[in-house]
C-alpha cells in the first residue's frame, strides 16, 4: 500500500514545525539565562 505524496509532505511539514517550535523554545531560553548572566542578575550555578 502507497502512501500518496500529500500526506507524507503534510506529516513532514507537522514534524518540521513541531521540531522548529522546541529549538526556538530552548534558544530563547538560553538567550534569558546568558543574558541574565552577562548582566549579574543571576550567579554562576553551583552543581554538587
Amino acid at each position: 500500500m502507497a502512501v500518496p505524496w500529500s500526506i507524507t509532505f503534510w506529516l513532514a511539514n507537522l514534524i518540521w514545525t513541531a521540531l522548529s517550535g522546541w529549538v526556538m523554545s530552548c534558544l530563547s531560553v538560553a538567550d534569558e539565562i546568558a543574558s541574565s548572566l552577562r548582566n549579574g542578575d543571576i550567579g554562576p550555578f553551583h552543581v554538587g
